[in-house]
């Protein structure tokens, strides 16, 4: 019986950590990009590019994708110099409810003033303001990526790691899962470090992204 009751209390734990990822840096947006004169341009695969996402309540979680619109890397002496991504948030996909009315519903959510406010915020745009080459991360990233990511108005400087491969005319790019919190962009929704009285009715400030991008010449 004991046993039992420990199972139960881990589990109700694990459920309410949220999504894994390691925090991204924020902060104030950075005010300049990389200046380079001498590059070249290698423009987005939106096709083959997405953005992975996941938001939770304490003991349940959604994921999804968001399609890319536009986009761009500058490329100069076989690093990544700059660039600018354009992300269609009229394109949120729901992956994890397979029922077409309420997968429809909760993309209406998203879509809403309570979450990105889309009918006035249709993109989300990062821009790369820096970028470090990690010659000993311990794991298979290569790149820091430090940009200003605007949502709903705001914009705010994140900075994560990714793998970053350029071999010849393509360049092929994919982060690890890392976490933003969501109030820092006005995301304020059932968010219990705005609202205290909401119990157990809240849903977790973090989401967690991955960034997965392909461009070319």
């Amino acid at each position: 019986m004991r046993s039992g009751i420990i199972l139960i209390f881990v589990a109700a734990v694990w459920s309410c950590q949220g999504p894994a990822g390691e925090r991204a840096v924020t902060g104030e947006a950075a005010t300049t990009a990389i200046a380079v004169e001498d590059y070249d341009t290698y423009f987005a695969d939106i096709e083959n590019s997405n953005v992975e996402w996941v938001g939770a309540r304490p003991a349940s979680q959604h994921n999804g994708t968001v399609a890319l619109k536009d986009g761009h890397l500058r490329v100069s002496n076989g690093e990544i110099a700059g660039g600018e991504f354009v992300i269609d948030l009229e394109n949120i996909v729901v992956l994890d409810i397979t029922d077409p009315g309420r997968n429809a519903r909760l993309r209406e959510h998203l879509e809403s003033d309570d979450f990105f406010d889309v009918p006035n915020h249709p993109e989300a745009v990062f821009e790369i303001t820096g970028v470090q080459t990690l010659n000993d991360s311990g794991n298979e990233n290569t790149h820091r990526l430090t940009g200003n990511l605007t949502m709903r108005g705001v914009t705010r400087s994140v900075a994560f790691d990714a793998l970053i491969e350029i071999e010849g005319d393509r360049i092929a790019a994919s982060s690890e899962q890392f976490l933003i919190d969501r109030t820092e962009w006005g995301v304020n929704f059932q968010s219990k470090s705005v609202f205290a009285d909401l119990v157990d009715r809240f849903i977790l400030d973090d989401i967690a992204l991955v960034v997965n991008l392909t461009a070319s010449k």
